[in-house]
Parts: structure tokens; sequence; C-alpha cells
């Protein structure tokens, strides 16, 4: 999968413009606040119909306008040709289109351009809060399976009404008896989320070290642990003892007026030759395994959907040595189109890539 056209308008400080771009390295260059992030901020609003910076999509919009219109034009594996479209006004809300034809559900597009983003706030994913985590499993499960998006989002419906019911039962407006159908629905997707989350977990285990090996030029062992509430001490899961975990919680769950049990509680650990790298890791070794957790999320889409993702990477290179960042530059190639933005033009000149395509931003728009 590769962009060759991308037009935008009314989007962020990009008023209007259309970028045409190589199939393998793509250079996006310019001084801070000119609209290159803002570039890659639109190819990733055609991965997951939402942008990585704000959940507003008014936020996006060029201040004093009344919408904004983004369309990419987009070569597949299998060379057919697909054109996405997504529109935006405060009137009418979010419409998205496939080639020409408007989707009923933005999911329906979810999946069809794999994208990875990576950018130095990604640095949360390894050393922030658990929620960082799960978001991490949530866009990458869903973008190659519907069906789990699907448990996805009747779990959260289902805990929202849950954690009502909990509410009412501490006032003293139901009795205990209201939770029932609630747990049953709570269990039968949650359930479901976990097996999948513990499935991809297994996967990174057995690619991880082998990437961050390759970029840190070491011997060190990178190892994930999952973490559940709801699973057993050997990793078991099954329905009688999720069941039992939610009994065993729910007068706390009463008092706290929030259920505690459950995915949403979930979280990855990683570690380096057995130590956890939040914790010990130094600031080069845990940008490594960023890295090299992208590199597992690339080949991780193309195995299931048999398609390049799309590489998005904002403004990282300045952090990092240049030991590394030729490490890094040397595999991009081989992993689909990807998409540099930096202020550093001349840390890539100098880099032996070979064939880039250079864009200059400035005020929003390209310089020639």
């Amino acid at each position: 999968m590769f962009i060759d056209e991308l037009s935008l308008f009314n989007f962020r400080n990009i008023s209007k413009q259309t970028f045409h771009f190589e199939n393998k390295i793509n250079i996006i260059f310019g001084k801070n606040g000119q609209g290159k992030t803002s570039i890659l901020e639109s190819i990733f609003f055609f991965s997951i119909t939402k942008s990585f910076r704000t959940n507003a999509e008014k936020t996006v919009l060029q201040h004093e306008k009344e919408y904004f219109d983004i369309s990419g034009k987009f070569k597949a594996n299998n060379s057919n040709m697909l054109n996405v479209r997504i529109y935006f006004s405060q009137a009418e809300g979010k419409n998205i289109f496939l080639n020409n034809n408007k989707l009923k559900k933005y999911s329906e597009l979810i999946g069809v351009f794999p994208a990875i983003l990576l950018s130095l706030e990604d640095l949360e994913l390894i050393i922030g809060d658990p929620r960082n985590r799960r978001r991490f499993m949530d866009i990458l499960l869903s973008q190659v399976n519907p069906l789990y998006l699907q448990h996805l989002q009747k779990y959260k419906k289902t805990l929202q009404q849950r954690n009502k019911v909990l509410s009412l039962i501490n006032t003293g407006e139901c009795n205990r008896s209201a939770l029932e159908p609630w747990d049953d629905r709570l269990v039968t997707y949650g359930i479901e989320i976990i097996k999948a989350r513990v499935i991809l977990s297994d996967y990174l285990n057995s690619k991880l070290s082998g990437f961050y090996q390759m970029i840190s030029k070491t011997n060190d062992t990178i190892s994930v642990r999952f973490k559940s509430n709801v699973t057993d001490a050997k990793g078991n899961l099954n329905k009688n003892q999720y069941f039992e975990k939610l009994f065993k919680t729910v007068d706390s769950d009463i008092i706290r007026q929030r259920t505690q049990t459950g995915p949403h509680r979930d979280d990855l650990e990683f570690l380096k030759n057995e130590f956890l790298i939040k914790a010990y890791g130094s600031q080069g070794e845990n940008k490594t395994l960023l890295i090299a957790l992208k590199f597992c999320e690339s080949h991780y889409l193309k195995e299931k959907l048999k398609e390049d993702p799309l590489i998005l990477m904002d403004d990282i290179f300045g952090e990092l040595d240049i030991y590394r960042i030729n490490n890094l530059l040397n595999y991009l190639p081989s992993i689909g189109q990807t998409f540099i933005t930096t202020t550093l033009k001349n840390k890539f000149e100098n880099s032996g890539l070979k064939n880039p395509g250079y864009i200059q931003i400035d005020r929003g728009a390209v310089l020639q």
C-alpha cells in the first residue's frame, strides 16, 4: 500500500495544498509550526478515521472555516487504486467516502489503509500510563480484525451501563440483581478482547528481541508480559473465573461506583534481560524499544492484511544518535512507504538513503 496523492483543504494551517509522494521514503522538512505534522495527521485520519492529536474534529478545522476536506489516492499491493475522502463540517459532522461511495459506518474504513505512527509522544507507550498500552493494542487489533473492534465498542458501552447501575445501587435506587444482565454482556465481550490481546502479546514476544537487537546491535533480550486481573496465575481464562472475580469485587465496585475487573484494566510490561525497562532502562534504550515495537507492529499488519502499512515518523530523529539513526534508515526501505518529518534535512542528505523524496513546508504550503 502506498499513497500517491494527498489533497488538503482547510486542514490545520494548510489552506489548500496537494502533495505527491515517492513510493519509499519521503522527507518532509521545515521549521517548527509550518504544517509538517499536519500532513502525517491527515494520512492517519485515513487509517483509523481519527486524529492522533485530538478526539475532536472541530479542533482540526482551520480557524473560522466552515469545513475541512481531505482526500487521498492510494495503490494497494494488488495494484488496485483506492480513493478516499473525509469531509467534516460543524453542521453536517463527519462523512467518509471510499471510491466515491459514502460509508454507513466509520469502522468500515479501519484496516483499509493500515498505518503506523511513531512520535516522541509515543514514549508514553513504554513509560507512561497503562491506558497508552491498551490503546496501542486496540488500534492494532482493530485494524486487522473488525470483530475485535465490534467487541471493544460493545464492551465499552456495557461498562458504562454497569457503572451507572453501580451508582444507582450505591444510592439505594435499585438492588444488586440489576447487575446480572450487564455482567453477562461484560464477560461475553471482555473475554474475547482478552483472548485477542493474549495472542498479540505472544506475537510481540516472538519478534521484539530481534528488532531491538538489529537497531541497538546488542544481544539484549526483550520480553513482553501481558497483565490481566481476569486471568489466573498461569494466564488461563474462562467465563466462570471471570464471573467469580466480578463477584469478589462487587462490594468494592458499588462503593467506588466503577467496575474494577476486566480488560479495561489490562496492561503490557516490557522487560530487558528480565528487568522492567521503564524502571531500569535508559532514555536511549526506551526509544530503541519503541522503534522495535513499531517495526513489530508493521510486520503484524503486513502478515494479517497482506498490505505494507504506511509508516509515519514525526520528528523522532532529532533525539536519536547517528548510530541508531543509520541502523533505522537502512531498514526503512524494506517495510513500506515512509513519511519522516524533520527540521534537520542535512541528517538525511548524508545518510546514504537511495532516492528519497524531499518536500519543504513553509506556512502550510510546499516550497518549490
